[in-house]
């Protein structure tokens, strides 16, 4: 069955790209963005909104929204549709790891072994995930994240590029760290962290 993929920004080339790669047929995007009807990504027509996808459904589909409040809602709105799991092939996922439905793996990612990834999380291009994570919905780390063995990432919260965390620690719910930082000691939920070591940054909490 064709897969349908909600979202037709730049995050949906790579989705694209990786369900390609793992032998999926693609039916077309689903955008609110109306500007986007009747253009293409990546050669797949942008068929319509979100909304019009109902007409279609329930069906395979992706969320294809780097968004992690955005990937909620949608995943909550549509009940009934089967949310499809991929992996690229040149990924690395353990057999003993667990991965929800929706989640998306990109090129170059390595999820190591008693690894659990919850639903529709983004494991984006070249992020490793080390031994006996935990990493809850809706979570989404960035491309070249590095999180060291039984580190938990707890819901909808987003890790930035080339982020390192070391072993142990605990990512709160809806918390955001910055690119580039390096978490040393857990973060709060709904907290905005970055630096080297990583502080949260006064007077900024997530949404």
């Amino acid at each position: 069955m064709p897969v349908c993929v909600f979202g037709a920004g730049g995050h949906a080339k790579v989705v694209l790209s990786t369900l390609r790669a793992a032998g999926y047929s693609v039916e077309g995007l689903f955008d609110d963005d109306l500007r986007k009807r009747g253009s293409h990504v990546l050669g797949v027509p942008v068929l319509g909104s979100v909304a019009e996808a109902r007409g279609r459904g329930p069906g395979q589909a992706v969320l294809a929204i780097g968004d992690n409040r955005a990937r909620q809602r949608l995943a909550t709105d549509f009940v009934g549709w089967e949310w499809v799991t991929v992996v690229h092939p040149r990924a690395y996922v353990d057999p003993s790891a667990v991965l929800g439905p929706g989640t998306v793996v990109f090129a170059g990612a390595v999820v190591q072994p008693e690894v659990r990834l919850g639903a529709h999380v983004i494991v984006n291009t070249g992020a490793t995930v080390d031994h006996d994570c935990q990493v809850d919905d809706y979570v989404h780390l960035a491309p070249g994240v590095r999180l060291g063995g039984a580190v938990c990432v707890e819901e909808g919260a987003l890790v930035g590029i080339g982020t390192a965390v070391i072993p142990g620690v605990r990512i709160g719910a809806w918390s955001v760290v910055g690119a580039g930082a390096v978490v040393v000691r857990d973060v709060a939920a709904g907290s905005t962290v970055a630096g080297v070591p990583a502080r949260a940054l006064k007077g900024r909490r997530s949404a």
